[in-house]
């Protein structure tokens, strides 16, 4: 009775490691560890390997790992490893113990064993697929000292209970880290915007500024935070401008453009929706908005690619807003990209959808704000 618990307890503690890494490389690495004590091995390698090349774009490896032999076996050994070619014709959490798939002679022959694992005085191994998508595959090999036994029952029993919990945060972390790299393409599309544009949420709180914004929020007499909340110093449109944030974050996603006086004339302030597949959105289920301050004598060319990047919009519905807020009608935009009527209508009826615009004026006015 005694040892099932405390199977139980080491699988609990490394998962929970495993789930912390999702977000955090230094949990991930951990959880890895926890797994190479509790099946006595000696070394572990994490690695994400390119479905079209085999080429490894990624690895990750025991925190004594010597590094030159870590880069050789991804830059050399990886393409040929007899263990990755076994576990790729199996499921997502598959694992293999390969003293069962590969016997001495073929070790004896093989330049992944024979040359490197037998540099580094290793030998028998455990490798499993963690995760898999259409573009990458992650594999983890868990490797013992040369003169160690090859693994058996005992270590087969842990792993299979680990691995559910090792694939769901692997498919989590995974998807962290791209909604982390398309975050920092919004961010930087953010950034390059001619205009001044903040993230925040219903209560005003700002979650990010591009640089522009954050220059209005330091220098400008009309604008700035109080308890990180947005605050203009115009009276009047503070109300207009909080009432404007509940409803871009509200469900009818409504989008408002008003005006705020400063001492040098008139500060145009448009709020919309930030659309939930936007990069910015990340994992939150809180709704966001785009608060976009125009000040006259800011303008510059808006490309459409940024503007795609900037409202999470595809680069043909960026490219019908820019035709519509330079005069060109539905039907114009239509001709000119040889599509029908039709799918213009819904690119338009899409575009409403994700800027919170009810009308296309309203839509117009949102694009020359931005540019």
């Amino acid at each position: 009775m005694a040892e099932p618990l405390s199977l139980q307890r080491r699988v609990g503690a490394i998962a929970a490691r495993l789930y912390d890494g999702i977000a955090s490389p230094d949990q991930w690495l951990a959880g890895l560890e926890l797994l190479r004590t509790a099946v006595d091995g000696q070394a572990f390698h994490h690695i994400t390997v390119d479905r079209g090349t085999g080429a490894v774009v990624e690895g990750l490896a025991f925190r004594d790992a010597p590094q030159g032999k870590v880069a050789e076996y991804e830059q050399h050994y990886a393409t040929r490893d007899e263990r990755v070619a076994l576990i790729s014709r199996l499921r997502e959490g598959s694992f293999i113990l390969d003293h069962e798939h590969l016997d001495s002679r073929q070790m004896s022959r093989s330049a992944v064993y024979a040359d490197f694992l037998r540099s580094v005085d290793l030998r028998h191994s455990m490798a499993a697929l963690v995760r898999e998508d259409a573009s990458s595959r992650d594999y983890l090999g868990i490797m013992r000292a040369f003169d160690h036994r090859a693994y058996g029952e005992r270590e087969r029993a842990l792993l299979t209970l680990v691995m559910p919990d090792m694939v769901r945060a692997g498919r989590l972390r995974s998807h962290m880290r791209q909604l982390s790299r398309e975050a920092l393409l919004g961010r930087t599309a953010l950034d390059y915007l001619p205009r001044g544009v903040a993230v925040a949420n219903a209560q005003g709180r700002v979650e990010y500024a591009n640089a522009r914004a954050e220059r209005h929020l330091r220098t400008a007499d009309w604008l700035g935070t109080k308890a990180d909340m947005l605050c203009l110093r115009d009276v009047q449109a503070q109300p207009r401008l909080r009432t404007a944030l509940q409803a871009a974050c509200s469900p009818t996603r409504k989008a408002d453009l008003f005006t705020a006086n400063t001492v040098s004339g008139k500060v145009w302030i448009t709020v919309v929706p930030l659309e939930p597949l936007h990069p910015l959105a990340g994992l939150r289920t809180t709704p966001l908005a785009l608060v976009i301050f125009s000040v006259a004598g800011e303008n510059l060319p808006l490309e459409a690619g940024l503007l795609s990047k900037a409202l999470g919009i595809t680069p043909t519905e960026a490219r019908l807003a820019q035709a519509l807020a330079a005069g060109t009608t539905v039907k114009g935009f239509a001709a000119a990209q040889g599509i029908s009527l039709t799918t213009v209508r819904s690119h338009l009826k899409n575009l409403f959808r994700k800027t919170g615009c009810r009308r296309q004026v309203e839509l117009v006015q949102l694009i020359r704000a931005l540019g």
